[in-house]
């Protein structure tokens, strides 16, 4: 099953609305609509379906997969309802996350990483799935221009595995974890690598250079719809190809990601894990310089494609004076 969000045109304007299939290819269905006309056959008016349909299918994917597998059997009886196209300047981000939490699981970027930088791969790198908490209002859909920070002149994007939690969750095991992810997407974590940097070196995890955006969509894709032995994974800049990469170079399982993250704290549906960037799967990788107007497709099998441009930089922006020690 393929779960989407998509611009529908109402009366305050644009809204989310969640749409279904069992195959892009062949169009979608919108699940509230669907419902609505369920309920009207059962009896309900039209204006207490569109009611009810409204409170049990909201625009927010998080809120929805918080109802469980109750939204789940609608959206799965919703395939069968009337199909329409939908054009892929209409999809939204699938996920507005309820939590963003970003990993490194390929040593193949993030041994790089450290090299870049000057630095030896640390040890932990080896110990536990190390990450990062993100900003989860920062999506964009995929087909959004990214907008360019005033604060950075290199700007980067980074090919993930999106994981998706359906079910609530703490102190989960390998052995349990995956019965929690509802699904997968193409994740986009975009990066400054500039500020990114430099900010680091302050030994807290990054800031400005990662919450100003990330993409995710086109769709959420449910683990029975995907391949079993590993997912390629694609990048292209202004139509070339840059990375050719797989979801089975993982060092650290989904299910250990998701084990791991689960320790003594909850995980809640609507929460978003990254993979980290796939091997090859950045510009900082292929030492390529992004320029404003770019065009970043990313690809992963049983997924969909992004596609996302990069904004023009604003002419000005505040900068912090620096200090001087007090010490």
């Amino acid at each position: 099953m393929y779960l989407a969000r998509r611009g529908h045109s109402g009366p305050d304007g644009i809204e989310p609305r969640i749409v279904v299939t069992d195959d892009p290819g062949k169009g979608w269905v919108d699940v509230r609509r669907w419902q609505a006309l369920s309920l009207e056959r059962r009896g309900a008016t039209p204006s207490g379906a569109r009611r009810l349909a409204a409170a049990f299918v909201p625009g927010s994917m998080s809120a929805a997969l918080a109802e469980g597998e109750a939204f789940l059997d609608v959206a799965r009886a919703a395939i069968a309802g009337e199909r329409e196209s939908i054009d892929d300047a209409q999809f939204l981000a699938a996920l507005d996350p309820s939590g963003y939490r970003d990993h490194m699981t390929f040593e193949g970027h993030f041994s790089y990483g450290y090299e870049w930088q000057g630095l030896t791969v640390p040890q932990v790198m080896y110990e536990m799935p190390i990450s990062y908490f993100g900003n989860p209002l920062a999506f964009y859909g995929p087909n959004d221009e990214i907008p360019w920070p005033h604060y950075s002149k290199r700007l980067d994007y980074e090919l993930e595995l999106g994981i998706v939690i359906g079910r609530p969750g703490r102190d989960l095991t390998p052995e349990t974890a995956l019965d929690h992810v509802v699904g997968y997407t193409i994740l986009n974590d975009c990066s400054a690598r500039d500020i990114q940097q430099r900010e680091m070196k302050g030994g807290l995890g990054p800031s400005k250079g990662k919450h100003f955006a990330c993409v995710a969509g086109p769709y959420l894709t449910t683990p029975d719809s995907l391949s079993k032995s590993g997912l390629k994974m694609q990048a292209w800049v202004n139509g070339e190809r840059t990375c050719e990469a797989t979801s089975a170079e993982m060092m650290w399982s989904v299910a250990e990601v998701v084990a791991w993250a689960s320790q003594s704290e909850w995980l809640e549906p609507g929460m978003l894990l990254g993979s980290g960037t796939c091997n090859g799967g950045c510009a900082l990788e292929i030492q390529r310089d992004l320029a404003p107007g770019d065009l970043i497709e990313l690809e992963i099998e049983g997924l969909g494609r992004t596609r996302n441009r990069y904004g023009v930089p604003p002419t000005s922006g505040w900068w912090p004076d620096a200090k001087r020690s007090r010490r």
